[in-house]
């Protein structure tokens, strides 16, 4: 019976985004996580491929935090018909249905933007991956539940959730099926794991784990400390008349930086500058997670934080300098930053301040490697603007962190997986448990993999992933490639002295071109 049970990792595998595992055993098929894929061109496609998994036999959903990669894909089962019950916490499901609604209106505009772009003409349409009517079918399939209440599914099959300490709402997951006990992390905060009262926390037949700070050990940052290196970024920004944009997370990591600066304007370290939130999506969340972490900050009675609602108010901060603009996506990848980047990445006086994980591929990454020039929503932006990185806000554990995480759930019978992080971090991480010797050699999983599960023994591979496994999730694609390379171009092309040169040199690339082509044709 044991031996039947099986994993499939349709996602976050060898990569940070797509979370999704599907876990079969005793009659049951369970999904934990439906997340968005984020990163390069190629990875976003997976998106809009073909659900991998046969929707009418998934029995119950369990969503371990509303984070996008991690639920952004939710909506697509029940846009097919289909209405399974999908658990997660109270705090969880309050924060899923803004983030959801937020997702499928920026698919909305970026689909319109793509398909009226003039070099994609003739070329397929692009769609949505779903609308607001599948997220409310969504919404009223969902179940909340409690941390460490054990939820029975039958045939001997049940789980409960445990604490992760990552976001508000967030959960490891820990399931009982045929016979076993396994353990997936969801994204692990920092600090040691939250005890159910009567539960055992250890010994577990499989583990699956996140690995995303697999490779990176932070220096501990007080929150006084933190909070003055945000005043100093704000202070040289300001000083050289330009602006500070913060991309920032809607959850957790808009309100902590707001509190923050609540915390600097009260005390006198930071006049009153102005503060726009520029980020509808943020402002749903923060009046949803006020009743979660309410720590008395008025974060929405502030004359100096400004909450931007309209497009047209959005386009006005475009004239504005000397201010702080917080806005989304955090990752750079949608939402109104994007646009605020176009005009202030150019102007040597602005500064963008990254305070968070920058999946390879993303904007957010490339920005943050040092290029001098990058393609935003069809046009080419030079850098000028200066590029800092701010830690200090993350909500996942370092290396350090996440080596107590699985030491807390010793011992470890079969596998321990390794998941949700990039290749550094995980084959880090796997080195890190190997030298520990007690989960004996750790898996890094590829896309697609499908791994039999026996009781209190290492998994085996049952079913080998998916041929273009390392393609998808290479950290520069073809297109990405290509972006670079037109960037470079224009720039030595422009660099040149005359444009005698210039044309000297575009002829060269023009041949060099035609040359491949017709080696391909022999």
């Amino acid at each position: 019976m044991a031996d039947s049970v099986t994993i499939t990792f349709h996602g976050a595998a060898g990569t940070v985004t797509g979370s999704c595992f599907e876990i079969n055993g005793a009659g049951k098929t369970i999904l934990v996580d439906c997340g968005l894929f984020q990163g390069t061109r190629s990875l976003e496609r997976l998106n809009y491929e073909a659900l991998p998994f046969d929707i009418g036999k998934i029995n119950a959903i369990i969503l371990s935090h509303a984070h996008l990669d991690h639920s952004g894909r939710l909506p697509c089962l029940y846009g097919h018909g289909y209405n399974p019950p999908t658990y997660c916490t109270a705090a969880t499901a309050d924060i899923l249905k803004p983030l959801l609604m937020d997702s499928a209106k920026l698919q909305a505009a970026s689909v319109e933007r793509r398909n009226r772009r003039a070099d994609r003409a003739g070329l397929p349409p692009f769609f949505p991956l779903y609308t607001g009517e599948d997220i409310t079918k969504l919404m009223s399939n969902i179940t909340t539940i409690n941390y460490c209440e054990e939820i029975d599914l039958g045939h001997n099959v049940s789980f409960r959730l445990w604490d992760a300490r990552h976001i508000v709402g967030s959960a490891s997951v820990e399931i009982n099926i045929g016979g076993q006990r396994l353990m997936i992390s969801g994204d692990v905060g920092s600090g040691t794991a939250i005890q159910c009262v009567g539960q055992e926390l250890g010994g577990y037949d499989h583990v699956i784990c996140e690995a995303t700070y697999g490779a990176r050990e932070r220096e501990e940052t007080l929150l006084s400390e933190r909070r003055e290196a945000l005043a100093a970024y704000v202070e040289d920004s300001l000083k050289s008349g330009g602006n500070l944009l913060i991309p920032a997370f809607a959850v957790e990591r808009t309100q902590v930086i707001l509190e923050d600066f609540l915390a600097l304007f009260d005390s006198g370290r930071l006049p009153p500058v102005n503060v726009f939130l520029d980020a509808p999506l943020a402002q749903k969340v923060t009046r949803a997670m006020l009743k979660y972490r309410n720590n008395g900050a008025d974060l929405l009675e502030r004359p100096n934080i400004r909450f931007i609602q309209s497009v047209a108010e959005s386009k006005q901060l475009n004239h504005m300098t000397g201010a702080v603009i917080i806005a989304g996506s955090g990752m750079c990848e949608g939402g109104r930053i994007r646009h605020h980047l176009i005009r202030n990445l150019p102007r040597r006086q602005s500064r963008v301040l990254f305070t968070g994980f920058q999946v390879a591929g993303t904007l957010g990454s490339v920005l943050k490697r040092g290029e001098k020039m990058v393609r935003i929503s069809g046009n080419d932006v030079i850098v000028n603007a200066d590029i800092a990185v701010l830690d200090g806000y993350s909500n996942h554990a370092d290396r350090k962190g996440l080596l107590r995480w699985i030491k807390d759930h010793d011992p470890v019978s079969g596998s321990l997986f390794l998941v949700h992080g990039e290749e550094k971090a995980l084959q880090t991480l796997a080195g890190d448990c190997k030298e520990a010797q007690r989960y004996g050699e750790p898996v890094i999983p590829a896309l697609g993999e499908i791994w039999a599960l026996p009781a209190g023994t290492q998994a085996r591979l049952h079913k080998p992933g998916r041929g273009n496994a390392a393609q998808l999730i290479a950290p520069q694609d073809w297109t990405s490639r290509l972006a670079a390379l037109r960037a470079s171009v224009q720039q030595k092309v422009r660099a040149l002295p005359s444009d005698q040169d210039r044309d000297k040199m575009l002829k060269s690339l023009e041949r060099a071109l035609e040359n491949y082509q017709q080696e391909k044709l022999r």
